[in-house]
């Protein structure tokens, strides 16, 4: 009996004696987990906080140094709005270093191996270096901002250029302290399921090993209170290993295991923080680089634009990318600047053809008008009245001058934070269009004062001789006939000499309008140089052109020019008239056969039209050139339509004969 119960004593004992050995490992495995969460976990989040508003303070800094060096008035609020952000940040980076050194602290007190008390002490001591650094970038990039304010920018640019090795050297040690802090978090936790496996494996060689009499007791007692709920722990372990964020552990024991299922439900609620962060940062990212590149490639595309249909063109396309959950449409000064004419819209936003500047609030205050922030709101008067919400009026502005008006709405479900992020990224789209309008106009201004007379507004030599060439040239594949009208002023030298230059300036002003007016489609009006003109009649014979001339002259003739308190003497005008291909061939010849003609008015007397004629010889030889010249226009365009009488070769040949 004594040895039955000292067997069953030492059985009693090793059954003790192993639950203690499993308590105590259990404990340990629990307070390796609860170190895992209290200390590097939170470290680890503190220092994604750090590295991530690091980065955006140097983002900030760039942008800023970029937007002073820019120097437009359009950029002020710009650069306000991010020297306050950057003043926000550098308090953040500051409490957060504050932060991650009292966790590191708390981390070092927790550690239980000398290990994790090395690499504890150096997070410290790097997080100290790193934290010192960061209170010199501050100061420093406030120093550089100083100058920048000032206008100093090579010296802001030099101020920062002394810390900026440095800061970027500890922004790479703080994303390698905090990949180090989370290889100690992963070092610990399979730590922790080593123990576990290794107190599974003591705890059941010790009870096998004790008495027949205590067996059923270890078997139950033991699968119930300690094996289940270990092998429980070791799965949970197992599939969070794998990246299984389902499985879970009981904290509701109020035992070693339930510390354990507390513990590991933490760490792996850490551990789910983590990841969304990261994944909202890269989505952030990704956003943000998307955007960056439609307004890259905005630009570039609206600096190729030829024309400002085809520039409103691009922006409609890309602002239905930049801004998907937006309806907008952007306005445009006519010349008059009276009136805004309606250039594009986009996501199926209404366009007026014109509004008047005094209807928009953004546009008579100058600045950014946005409806439903302010307590009390008014609607601008070309908003439709049905249209109730939020919306936004940008002045587009050019150079200091506002050129036209973005107008922007949310859609029906976007949230108004998403879409004052929204207003953010239409400002810096309406920065790129201002620019591309104005740049835009400028070109053709240049374009259309290289190609205009500068007194009376008609084409001047050289763009008539270059249109003259590509009809003649057209004409060659046509067989249309080409014309050309010859004008000049009888006795122009009197009007300069009896009345004065603004006299005569007037007359020749006086005289363009006319050619202007009679002339429609592409009729094109020229004035070769002083009181000389000269109209280009594409597809005209020569019978049209003398009519035209004829009625030309008429008008003229019953133009009555005041000059200060008197009417000036009547305005004539001499005319020669030139056919293609009957009178030359070549734009030279043309032109000189319509000044023989004109020559030829000026010496029967002045005020008349003549058509220009040619010499029997010539004539015989212009009817062989003709001939041939037909046949040649024929056999290139047997290929167009033969429905039309005038678009056969046989029409051709008839027009050309009438000629």
């Amino acid at each position: 009996m004594a040895k039955i119960l000292t067997i069953v004593s030492f059985c009693i004992f090793f059954v003790v004696a192993a639950s203690g050995v499993g308590i105590y490992q259990i404990r340990q495995i629990g307070q390796e987990i609860q170190f895992v969460a209290e200390a590097e976990v939170p470290l680890t989040e503190a220092l994604g906080h750090v590295t991530t508003h690091r980065l955006e303070q140097s983002l900030l800094m760039e942008r800023m140094m970029r937007l002073r060096a820019n120097g437009s008035y359009s950029t002020k609020k710009t650069i306000a709005e991010a020297e306050a952000r950057f003043s926000v940040l550098s308090v953040e980076i500051n409490e957060e270093f504050g932060e991650a050194m009292e966790i590191a602290r708390g981390a070092l007190l927790l550690a239980k191996t000398d290990v994790q008390v090395t690499e504890f002490t150096k997070v410290i001591n790097i997080l100290s270096k790193i934290a010192e650094e960061n209170i010199r970038y501050g100061v420093t990039s406030q120093e550089a901002l100083d100058h920048a304010r000032l206008g100093q920018i090579e010296k802001a640019e030099a101020v920062l250029a002394n810390v900026e090795e440095a800061h970027t050297a500890f922004d790479r040690e703080l994303e390698s302290l905090l990949f180090r802090v989370q290889a100690l978090a992963k070092e610990a936790a399979d730590a922790a399921l080593a123990h576990e496996r290794q107190a599974l494996q003591l705890t059941i060689s010790i009870s096998l090993g004790s008495a027949v009499l205590s067996f059923l007791f270890a078997m139950v007692i033991g699968r119930r209170t300690i094996a289940a709920p270990l092998l429980e722990v070791v799965n949970a372990l197992y599939s969070l290993s794998r990246g299984d964020y389902e499985a879970n552990l009981s904290s509701k024991r109020r035992d070693e295991i339930g510390d354990i299922g507390r513990a590991f439900n933490a760490f792996k609620e850490q551990m789910l923080q983590m990841q969304k962060q990261e994944q909202q940062e890269i989505q952030r990212q990704q956003a943000l680089n998307q955007e960056i590149k439609l307004l890259s490639e905005l630009n570039e595309w609206l600096q190729s634009s030829n024309s400002l249909d085809e520039l409103f063109h691009m922006v409609s396309k890309f602002m239905t990318k930049l801004l998907p959950d937006c309806r907008g449409s952007i306005y445009v000064y006519s010349n008059s600047r009276d009136v805004l004419d309606g250039a594009c819209s986009w996501n199926g936003a209404k366009l007026e053809d014109h509004i008047r500047p005094d209807t928009c609030w953004g546009l008579r205050r100058g600045r950014t008008y946005v409806h439903g922030d302010n307590v009390i709101n008014f609607t601008c008067d070309h908003v439709d009245p049905q249209e109730k919400g939020a919306y936004v009026c940008l002045p587009i502005l050019a150079h200091g001058e506002t050129v036209g008006l973005m107008h922007l709405t949310p859609a029906e479900e976007l949230e108004s934070t998403t879409f004052a992020k929204r207003r953010k990224l239409a400002q810096m789209a309406a920065e790129q269009i201002s620019l591309a309008i104005a740049n835009t106009r400028m070109r053709d201004e240049l374009h259309n004062q290289s190609i205009r007379d500068s007194l009376t507004g008609l084409y001047n030599r050289r763009h008539f001789t270059d249109s003259l060439r590509k009809h003649l040239e057209a004409s060659k594949y046509k067989g249309h006939p080409v014309s050309l009208v010859s004008v000049d002023v009888d006795h122009f030298k009197k009007f300069n000499d009896n009345h004065g230059h603004d006299a005569g300036d007037m007359v020749l002003r006086a005289v363009g309008s006319a050619l202007e007016e009679a002339c429609d489609g592409d009729q094109l009006p020229c004035r070769l140089g002083g009181e000389e003109f000269m109209i280009l009649l594409p597809e005209a014979s020569e019978e049209f052109a003398a009519d035209f001339a004829e009625t030309l002259r008429s008008k003229v003739e019953a133009i009555t020019v005041r000059y200060g308190e008197r009417n000036l003497p009547r305005i004539t005008i001499s005319l020669g008239v030139a056919a293609h291909p009957k009178h030359g061939t070549m734009p030279q010849e043309l032109i000189k056969s319509a000044d023989d003609a004109l020559y030829a008015s000026k010496a029967g007397g002045r005020n008349r039209v003549t058509l220009a004629s040619i010499s029997d010889e010539e004539e015989a030889d212009t009817e062989a050139d003709l001939s041939a010249y037909i046949a040649d226009a024929a056999a290139d365009t047997t290929s167009y339509d033969t429905d039309s009488d005038q678009d056969t070769p046989t029409g051709r040949r008839k027009l050309a004969a009438n000629s």
